[in-house]
């Protein structure tokens, strides 16, 4: 959802029927989509809200475009995505999609991943790795949670909730804003994958697992002053915990722990990626 790669928006502008394009018969694809380079003030790595048959995303990578299309929910799930070219990683996108109907979250995910693999011609590999990673767990042995999680009541701080076509995916707006971290409608399997995304791994210096055991959805925040994403990096490359304030964070508001341990991630390489150009 947020990254640095912004670069000029030069006229690379292609408009594409992506369901023509659609790889296999029967999936799902976008009616229409554009794609050019991002604007240099544009908001960057958000799928911003739009019409229930649209999708727009002002400026991502396509590392994090990658991390869109295939994440499992709504937060670009914990994941590593590797390999590809440099620019991968380092020129921003603007992508525009226009469904033929109204698309839930997963399917809107879906048809991104055929335009993806269709404009840049994208392949990836998919594996399941087990790893040192740091897991989420609860607190106190009574189970009691922190001051700022509650139980969610079903409704959202922001705008109506999404239909649950992704059991794990939070149901309201979620992610990282000025000097916070917000959660709404989320499951802890969320709540890590949020941890997990640059401006909180970078921290931490490791993917979070959940841990927790708890299967409810919650409304959450924590205070913290994070600082801006850098370009994603390999997380065997920093230490597995380089910091505690975090951690403290974590324990005193939410009542959680986040401790090394071992679990399974989704590798995702990039075998193959070109630059769009127009049709």
């Amino acid at each position: 959802m947020f990254i640095v790669a912004v670069v000029a928006a030069f006229a690379v502008d292609a408009v594409v029927n992506a369901q023509q394009a659609a790889p296999a018969e029967g999936r799902l694809a976008f009616e229409a989509a554009t794609i050019k380079l991002a604007a240099p003030d544009a908001v960057r790595n958000r799928v911003m809200p739009s019409a229930p048959n649209r999708m727009n995303i002002p400026s991502m990578s396509l590392v994090w475009l990658v991390y869109t299309a295939y994440g499992d929910g709504g937060l670009n799930t914990a994941m590593r995505v590797t390999g590809g070219p440099d620019w991968a990683n380092t020129t921003a996108f603007a992508v525009e999609g226009v469904a033929s109907g109204n698309a839930t979250s997963r399917q809107k995910r879906l048809m991104l991943q055929a335009l993806l693999e269709e404009r840049f011609a994208l392949k990836v590999r998919i594996e399941m790795q087990n790893a040192n990673v740091l897991t989420l767990v609860v607190d106190r042995p009574d189970g009691k949670l922190g001051p700022k999680v509650k139980e969610w009541d079903g409704t959202c701080q922001r705008g109506k909730p999404t239909e649950e076509d992704d059991p794990a995916a939070p149901r309201c707006f979620s992610g990282y804003l000025a000097g916070k971290l917000s959660v709404d409608g989320a499951t802890m399997f969320s709540v890590a994958e949020a941890l997990s995304l640059p401006q909180g791994r970078q921290v931490l210096g490791n993917i979070v697992v959940d841990h927790t055991g708890l299967k409810g959805r919650y409304t959450m925040e924590l205070d913290y002053q994070f600082a801006p994403p850098r370009p994603l990096f390999d997380p065997g490359k920093r230490p597995e915990f380089a910091d505690s304030s975090l951690s403290s964070a974590v324990r005193e508001q939410w009542g959680l722990r986040i401790v090394p341990g071992q679990g399974p991630f989704r590798a995702v390489v990039i075998e193959n990626a070109q630059m769009p150009t127009p049709n």
